[in-house]
């Protein structure tokens, strides 16, 4: 099949199934886990399965001895919450690694069950869509933590992005990723209206039946969608509670329970905005921001927010710790719209339109830079261009050359 292909994940995986007894591998519905976990873990379980789930209710400990000779994979472990304490009795005596492999469409730290049980004793791997080099079965790259690592550039630095002559294939994907995402189970369909459909049935199934397990939210299911239609028209503008209040008349209370439901089941990603004290929310996939914001959304809003959907993979996917996403926005309409930081480094990306950056964008850039003394800026470009070093600390390159 289509989606059955290598996973950035797997290394990651792998390191973790060797370290620590219980391994969780969340993400949102459709993102691919099933078939991931199934094709690593031949003793496969889901409580999607009625009778399996009866089994696992009946009696928890007996369940998951299952798993006694071999690792065991319990897909969907959310919809029972009584597996939880018996796991961490279980592991608190059978210290093995990579016994159990919890799956499932709610993070773990929504639901309080999961999240007493098995602190400290569950190593978490996010899974995300399929980014693009990934749908072009490309390695993952190591392009922006590598810039990031850097104190300044030089033309050296340049050698970190990939220039050759996969740009224009990179391109190609990327231009029909901007319109069909990376969901495995919906971007290999070709028929648009079937797309479609099977988008508005799968967020039917995860609105009406994954929230409720996080979340007591009595807003209706076409209110819930015409709000992700308001988020995703936003892209990379900080969300502002008092315009949804006016346009869908949801109480400051109801929308925070909203987010963070949604939050909990992986559709929206929270990205803070420190210098405003505000947060920009993305939808999780590029396909339902495509469907949600409709055609007329800018192009730049959509390059942007397929540029963090992309980049956030190369440090997902590894063992790096303190990194962090954020965006930068000041009173008098600075804006770097992607910084990533770590206890050092603070890298800002700036996303254009033209094969050079405008005059506001360079007033946007040069204002990240007096306020970061170690910042540095990447201005990424739509168009296929040779990457150039513009000083010290500033960056042009193309899009598809970070990828």
């Amino acid at each position: 099949m289509a989606h059955e292909r290598s996973r950035y994940a797997q290394e990651l995986f792998e390191k973790l199934i060797n370290f620590s007894p219980i391994v969780g591998v969340f993400g949102h519905r459709q993102v691919g886990k099933s078939t991931f976990i199934a094709k690593n873990i031949s003793n496969y379980q889901t409580l999607d399965d009625v009778e399996t789930l009866k089994r696992a209710t009946l009696d928890p400990k007996k369940f998951i001895q299952i798993g006694r000779h071999s690792s065991l994979a319990i897909d969907e472990c959310q919809l029972e919450p009584k597996l939880f304490p018996t796991l961490k009795e279980w592991v608190r005596t059978n210290k093995k690694p990579g016994q159990f492999v919890l799956s499932g469409s709610v993070r773990f730290t929504s639901r309080k069950a999961i999240r007493e049980s098995l602190a400290g004793r569950l190593a978490f791997l996010e899974m995300l869509p399929f980014s693009v080099t990934e749908i072009a079965k490309l390695p993952l790259s190591f392009s922006i933590p590598q810039l990031l690592q850097y104190k300044e550039f030089s033309q050296d630095n340049l050698r970190a992005l990939n220039f050759l002559k996969s740009s224009e294939m990179i391109k190609k994907h990327f231009d029909t990723y901007l319109e069909s995402g990376g969901l495995p189970g919906l971007c290999f369909i070709r028929e648009s209206k079937l797309k479609r459909q099977a988008l508005s049935d799968l967020h039917d199934l995860i609105l009406t039946r994954d929230l409720m397990l996080v979340a007591n939210i009595t807003t209706s299911l076409s209110t819930l969608k015409k709000w992700m239609s308001e988020v995703a028209r936003l892209g990379f503008t900080p969300y502002n509670a008092s315009e949804i209040r006016r346009t869908l008349g949801l109480s400051p209370e109801t929308q925070k329970r909203i987010i963070f439901g949604l939050e909990s089941i992986f559709l929206i990603r929270r990205i803070p905005v420190p210098e405003r004290k505000k947060e920009i929310l993305l939808l999780e996939d590029q396909y339902e921001e495509y469907i949600y914001a409709g055609q007329t959304q800018d192009r730049i809003k959509r390059l942007e927010s397929a540029v963090y959907r992309n980049i956030r993979a190369q440090f997902m996917y590894r063992l790096q710790k303190g990194v962090t996403i954020e965006s930068y926005l000041t009173r008098d309409y600075a804006r770097v719209p992607i910084v990533i930081r770590d206890d050092l480094e603070t890298l800002g990306i700036i996303v254009i339109l033209g094969e050079k950056p405008t005059l506001s964008e360079i007033r946007s850039g040069s204002s990240f830079l007096r306020r970061f003394s170690r910042g540095k800026i990447l201005y990424l470009s739509q168009e296929i261009i040779a990457p150039k070093l513009l000083d010290s600390r500033s960056i042009m390159a193309s899009i598809y050359s970070i990828l």
